[in-house]
């Protein structure tokens, strides 16, 4: 598959349900420190114990608080003791107070620097304490210490190097400096896999740091070959039928979703779904999520894209043997079979979800929004309120959680471009010109669009004029205030036009 940011509507870039989290991580947590503690001890014995807390390496996910790394840090002198100290403040996210003691272990270890095993390790730490407290130069600096005394020490190929390549990728993601952290999470990686083979667990989460600073570089052919490959490993260790291969799989629909390439993800989703059922007998986060997954690209393809289907032509139901007609790209209402396999979806995962005792709540509040968009893109508004209404109360409670209400501002739900708009786009870079239109409007408190004005444009009046019925067309889920749906003024929304540009008439002139 060809992986590329295709045209929703009538914009570009990631679907606007999805999106790819870029928080950064402190550098010590993209390994184990049990791995890195292991290595260590080939040479000389550990004082210090693997600090709890360390992500497992088939995981993920990363713990809020990391662990300093842990190894042959020798108890001689006070070095021990000032380690002992910088441990426990940084395990308790103490960082300001770790940072002296950080420093006084860095400035013993260079009095002795025939250690230089552990000279590196207190860079390391100092460096993920001074990422921690926000301070990238510094933390820069001291990673590449590191790095430079490891390489001139041990080689280019030791597995030591890992911890401060991983640092600085990390590092320059937080800078926003992409490339740079893609070099360096791919040495990384480099080293890993020579270390400890092409499908070692403990990769997967340098993969992780390296897939999102490609998304962030618009090298989406790139996500998608570290996505695919951490699934791989996944299956090479624990078998293709395993549940812990599902955060992957996982993770890789959510990519081709925010690529639009809807059938892709719902295959993905599917898999999710069916082992995670299997293994579970029913309730489980990603089946829920996998669930979910399933309505909403269901729900944006036959509602937003149906040219991306994989056949416009009629077809008899699998279920019901009914002839499914041609999906019309003026209808707000999708085809049975898409209609059923959708939103039954959602309805599953809401049921699931109502059968526990106390289900996870930023879960449910997702089911319930999402199928809310369901009845509001089908135009059945009525039936739409009472979810969008119950998720609004969860989200108000929830203020201080963190989770983000969709609920606060109208989201567009149902938005078909003009046909012509998008005809341009494929076209070679350089032979299309893009005209753009921006709208103002209310957005009703039954997600209508109303009193449109223009705030600017470059369209012609044939082109403006489509464009102005295409966005009187687009349904919207309304804003939500004290759990009942409000109007909203001045909405915004750019409509685009991609036109090929005109070839220049042949010169009849000679020389």
């Amino acid at each position: 598959m060809n992986a590329g940011p295709r045209p929703h509507g009538n914009t570009f870039g990631p679907a606007w349900s999805i999106f790819v989290s870029m928080k950064p991580v402190l550098a010590a947590l993209l390994l184990s420190t049990a791995t890195l503690a292991a290595a260590a001890m080939a040479e000389e014995p550990a004082t210090g114990t693997t600090p709890t807390g360390a992500t497992p390496p088939a995981a993920t996910a990363t713990p809020a608080v990391p662990a300093p790394v842990s190894a042959a840090i020798l108890a001689v002198d006070q070095r021990m003791e000032a380690y002992d100290q910088f441990k426990t403040l940084f395990e308790t996210a103490r960082f300001e107070e770790a940072l002296p003691f950080a420093q006084r272990v860095v400035e013993f270890s260079e009095a002795h620097p025939e250690r230089d095993v552990e000279l590196s390790v207190a860079y390391n730490n100092l460096g993920a304490t001074q990422y921690q407290l926000s301070d990238h130069v510094a933390a820069e600096t001291s990673y590449k210490k590191s790095l430079a005394l490891l390489e001139a020490n041990q080689g280019m190929s030791s597995k030591r190097l890992i911890t401060p390549l991983a640092g600085l990728g990390i590092v320059y993601a937080a800078l926003d400096q992409h490339a740079l952290a893609v070099l360096q999470f791919d040495r990384a990686l480099a080293v890993s896999r020579r270390s400890d083979g092409l499908f070692n667990l403990a990769q997967l989460q340098l993969i992780e740091r390296a897939a999102n600073s490609r998304f962030a570089l618009g090298d989406y052919g790139g996500v998608e070959r570290d996505r695919f490959y951490a699934l791989k490993i996944a299956e090479q260790n624990y078998g293709y039928n395993d549940p812990r291969t599902l955060p992957a799989a996982m993770d890789l629909a959510i990519f081709y979703e925010s690529l639009k390439e809807y059938i892709a993800a719902r295959g993905l989703y599917l898999r999710v779904r069916d082992i995670g059922m299997k293994e579970s007998g029913g309730f489980n986060p990603l089946v829920i999520k996998s669930l979910i997954g399933i309505g909403r690209t269901h729900r944006l393809q036959y509602t937003m894209e149906p040219e991306s289907l994989e056949s416009q032509q009629p077809a008899r139901d699998d279920v019901t043997g009914e002839i499914v007609g041609k999906v019309y790209r003026e209808s707000r209402v999708p085809p049975p079979a898409a209609d059923r396999a959708g939103l039954k979806s959602i309805e599953k995962a809401l049921e699931l979800l109502r059968a526990v005792a106390d289900p996870p709540r930023p879960l449910l509040a997702e089911a319930l929004v999402e199928l809310g968009d369901w009845y509001q893109a089908t135009s059945r508004v009525s039936t739409a309120s009472p979810f969008y209404a119950e998720a609004s109360t969860i989200f108000a409670a929830d203020l201080d959680s963190g989770m983000g209400n969709p609920l606060l501002a109208p989201r567009v739900v149902f938005y078909r471009p003009p046909l012509a708009s998008t005809r341009g786009i494929g076209i070679v870079t350089g032979a299309v010109v893009v005209h753009e239109t921006q709208f103002s409007f209310v957005v009703t408190e039954t997600g209508d669009t109303q009193n449109l004005t223009v705030v600017r444009t470059n369209m012609s009046n044939s082109q403006l004029a489509q464009s102005r019925r295409a966005v009187e067309r687009a349904v919207y889920s309304p804003r939500f205030e004290n759990g009942k749906p409000v109007a909203t003024d001045g909405v915004q929304f750019t409509s685009k036009w991609y036109e090929q540009q005109k070839a220049e008439a042949p010169s009849t002139t000679t020389g």
